[in-house]
């Protein structure tokens, strides 16, 4: 029997999906808002001065300067660039990926003086001792895992006292159907498989069972970090509820965004879309390392 179109693109590499991508001139917004340009470099520098970097730079406060920060699924390392850029000590990129667009050779061309650690390794299995970092961080990494508590369970090992676990831009989905909707619409899984979400739940109970403080569960609107490209500044992300009314609604939409208390019903509507972006802050019970540190110092 021949394959159909679906069967046959979606065995592509994820490599190739990319840059099938890269060539269709209809996906060129999702190419540069997802970061995956060719030119690397500029990816990293849109990266570090996005407003989604910049509320996770508020996030972590203090925490950053001076820090060892692993970065679990770096991918092409456009955060691990960030990180090195501002203020952190050490920066360990955690990939198994070998590959040149989307794996650990696009963090060699990214960062070609190696300020950035590279460790081939899954999430699953951390080849780092107990306690030995102090910021953890995983961007759209957790709706992948094979074994989600395993994953966290993981992070939480080798995170320090006191030290931050931020899991950014989680797909969630309530239930099956929402799953196969979202993977339908998903554009790199048609074309290489491979993508997943997870009930919000199952996020928080294995943060939670991997002995973190769960600090803070933001949902798709509640911050830029989920939002982006939606929005892509502070005020747009204010805006954003009556956007989606008069973008649905037209003038009626305009004139319903005003009354008191409808922006808060499209934000509650939003947390039902399949796929939606949640991100996950949690500290390790202690006394921060980085604190420790600084006091003793």
């Amino acid at each position: 029997m021949t394959p159909s179109r679906t069967q046959e693109v979606a065995s592509l590499s994820t490599d190739d999906a990319i840059r099938r991508l890269r060539t269709d001139p209809a996906s060129a917004e999702l190419v540069r808002d997802a970061y995956l340009g060719r030119d690397v470099g500029d990816s990293g520098r849109r990266f570090a001065e996005s407003a989604e970097f910049q509320e996770l730079r508020a996030l972590l406060g203090q925490e950053l300067t001076g820090a060892c920060v692993l970065d679990v699924g770096a991918g092409t390392g456009i955060a691990s660039l960030a990180f090195v850029s501002n203020g952190a000590r050490r920066v360990i990129a955690l990939e198994p990926d070998p590959s040149d667009e989307v794996g650990r050779g696009a963090i060699s061309r990214l960062d070609p003086d190696g300020r950035i650690e590279l460790l081939d390794a899954s999430g699953e299995e951390i080849p780092l001792p107990d306690q030995s970092v102090d910021i953890v961080y995983a961007r759209q990494l957790l709706h992948h895992a094979r074994d989600l508590p395993q994953l966290v369970r993981e992070c939480a090992r080798v995170l320090r006292s006191g030290g931050f676990f931020v899991a950014c831009r989680e797909h969630v989905v309530a239930d099956e159907a929402e799953l196969t909707a979202f993977l339908a619409a998903h554009p790199v899984h048609q074309l290489a498989g491979g993508e997943n979400a997870f009930p919000l739940a199952a996020y928080r109970d294995s943060i939670r069972a991997a002995g973190l403080e769960l600090q803070q569960v933001l949902g798709p609107w509640d911050s830029i970090i989920n939002a982006y490209p939606a929005a892509r500044t502070s005020a747009e992300l204010a805006q954003l509820p009556r956007a989606a009314l008069k973008r649905r609604l037209g003038v009626v939409g305009g004139v319903a965004s005003r009354i008191p208390g409808v922006p808060r019903l499209v934000r509650a509507l939003r947390r039902g879309e399949p796929g939606r972006l949640y991100s996950f802050v949690a500290r390790k019970p202690g006394v921060s390392s980085v604190a420790q540190q600084t006091g003793d110092s």
